[in-house]
């Protein structure tokens, strides 16, 4: 996960002999708050800011509510059912296909039907591999990364409007759209993924925003899936192709209007422009310089960094790598072997995403317990064993109702792992750097995200049993935890990389204020008059201490 840091570093707290009301702290300034401080930013009209409050997120010690926190919150839940909706569309468009190839084993296209939505996941994995070093060196080496979320969010949400109109005869057209759709989908999560690290620099703060995230993020799509259900049972869905195609329009519309509402408002008024992080390397242009960068980043981590060397690896194995892999794996199982309808896909995705909420509160806490590579570790476990175990459960439509208790307990894993494996990136890498890594930490998972897919599609290809499928995910699980033994010990990991960051650190921070708007250096925290975050040039100290009253 990806998640800014923590110092070995998360500086003890010191408690002083102090006026009982004086209250104090002091600590490093992260580039977020360094952006708040600058006092620069579009701000909401009065009569909308409202709309915030639902997705405002404040750090548990200051109580300060960040403009990209509360818009990282918002735009989680719009992208919610912006990935969701290929559940029900992906359906549809294997039911019309099997409807004129003329039966499931017959082909189209080259292809057996069951085959298509793996496949083009595979496809775009590998177009996403390749030009995801691009996108990254527009991250790092510009001042673009806001205009780029704004674009990549966009032509996500209007692909998504585009499948509104999806039709028995138009399938296969929008299974390309949907390919394009997944690929800017992708850069848009990318793009937001850059500015996660910045939000804060102390470990618990940031596990504190990602599980605030994800719950509001589970909150939208069970509603979204709600209504998709609400509209499918209303007017009497059934395991016929018309009713699937009905039900990919009636999510696509409602995605359409999620995406629309709450992307559109997050990049108008919340995330705000960041300075480039660096030039562009002689010698190298844009087109070059990311999978330069790539090589270099890599080398580095090779020689330098041991725990992210095999945390790396493990990620070339993580169901969540690649371009909607597990998707893609889990509704042609569902469609093809287990009959499910459009709406009993949405059933399962409601039990899937209350799951979510408890992993989700699970991971928040074995974090703190733990720590996140022990939470990573045990939740990847976990969700590999569970899907093994389906496979030998999940034999045929007859036992379609065992679908919904597994669904939820992928949930829990899923809604458990995710979370610890993005605090875990982001405690791990050099702090400054964030963006530079994070391109490797996407890149990675693209690198053989689209194997799963392809793995499947070929035992498809020949007439292997279509449940095995869902052992490949299984067995990756199983794969990226085996990697991260070597690892060694999370706290010695996190108090190298706090050694290897300070210089760097301050040098993004004083860059970010002086682009926002070089006036006041002091952020003021909620609540807390006597109270303030110091820049570089405010007094930073390496070792900032925090004094509470005694």
């Amino acid at each position: 996960m990806t998640d800014p840091e923590a110092n070995d570093d998360v500086p003890e707290q010191q408690v002083e002999e102090a006026a009982p009301a004086a209250v104090s702290y002091h600590r490093q300034m992260s580039v977020s708050e360094a952006a708040e401080s600058s006092g620069a930013g579009l701000n909401a009209p009065s009569w909308l800011a409202w709309f915030e409050y639902p997705f405002a997120v404040p750090d548990p010690d200051t109580g300060k509510k960040l403009p990209e926190a509360t818009g990282w919150a918002m735009d989680s839940v719009g992208r919610g059912p912006l990935n969701q909706v290929g559940s029900y569309t992906g359906s549809a468009i294997l039911r019309a296909a099997i409807r004129e190839a003329g039966c499931f084993d017959c082909t189209t296209h080259g292809f057996k039907p069951s085959s298509l939505l793996t496949l083009m996941t595979s496809i775009v994995g590998v177009i996403a591999a390749i030009l995801m070093p691009i996108v990254g060196a527009v991250v790092d080496h510009t001042a673009h990364r806001r205009m780029l979320g704004v674009v990549s969010g966009f032509l996500a949400v209007a692909l998504i409007g585009a499948q509104i109109f999806i039709t028995e005869d138009n399938w296969f057209g929008m299974l390309i759209i949907d390919a394009v759709q997944t690929f800017a989908f992708l850069v848009h999560t990318t793009t937001v993924f850059a500015y996660l690290p910045d939000l804060t620099l102390d470990q618990n703060v940031l596990s504190h925003y990602t599980s605030r995230f994800n719950l509001r993020q589970y909150v939208g799509q069970f509603i979204f899936v709600s209504l998709v259900i609400i509209a499918g049972e209303a007017r009497g869905a059934d395991r016929s192709v018309e009713s699937s195609l009905q039900t990919a329009k009636d999510s696509a519309g409602m995605a359409f209007g999620y995406g629309a509402l709450f992307l559109g408002y997050a990049w108008t008024f919340l995330f705000r422009e960041r300075p480039p992080l660096s030039k562009i390397p002689e010698g190298s242009n844009m087109l070059t310089s990311g999978f330069n960068r790539i090589l270099e980043t890599s080398g580095k981590v090779w020689r330098d960094y041991n725990h992210l060397r095999w945390f790396m690896a493990s990620l070339l194995f993580s169901p969540e790598a690649g371009a909607g892999v597990v998707l893609s794996i889990a509704i042609t199982f569902l469609t093809v072997f287990m009959k499910f309808s459009g709406v009993e896909i949405a059933k399962s995705s409601l039990c899937l995403m209350a799951g979510n909420v408890l992993g989700s509160l699970i991971s928040k806490w074995l974090c703190r317990v733990i720590n996140p590579l022990n939470s990573y570790r045990i939740g990847l476990t976990t969700l590999g064993a569970s899907i093994g175990l389906s496979v030998l459960i999940l034999t045929g439509p007859e036992r379609r109702d065992y679908v919904y208790g597994f669904a939820a307990f992928w949930g829990v894993t899923m809604g458990w792992t995710y979370p610890s494996q993005r605090v875990l990136f982001c405690t791990l890498i050099p702090k400054g750097q964030e963006t530079e890594f994070m391109g490797l930490f996407v890149f990675t998972g693209q690198i053989m995200g689209w194997v799963p897919s392809l793995i499947v599609t070929i035992m498809n290809e020949n007439d292997v049993d279509i449940r095995y499928s869902l052992a490949i995910v299984g067995i990756f699980c199983i794969a990226a935890v085996i990697l991260t033994i070597p690892m060694g010990s999370y706290e010695h990991a996190v108090k190298m990389v706090a050694e290897d960051s300070q210089e760097k650190l301050r040098e993004v921070v004083e860059a970010t204020s002086r682009h926002m708007r070089p006036s006041s250096r002091s952020l003021k925290i909620e609540g807390k008059p006597d109270t303030e975050i110091t820049t570089e040039q405010n007094k930073v100290e390496d070792e900032p201490p925090i004094v509470h009253d005694a």
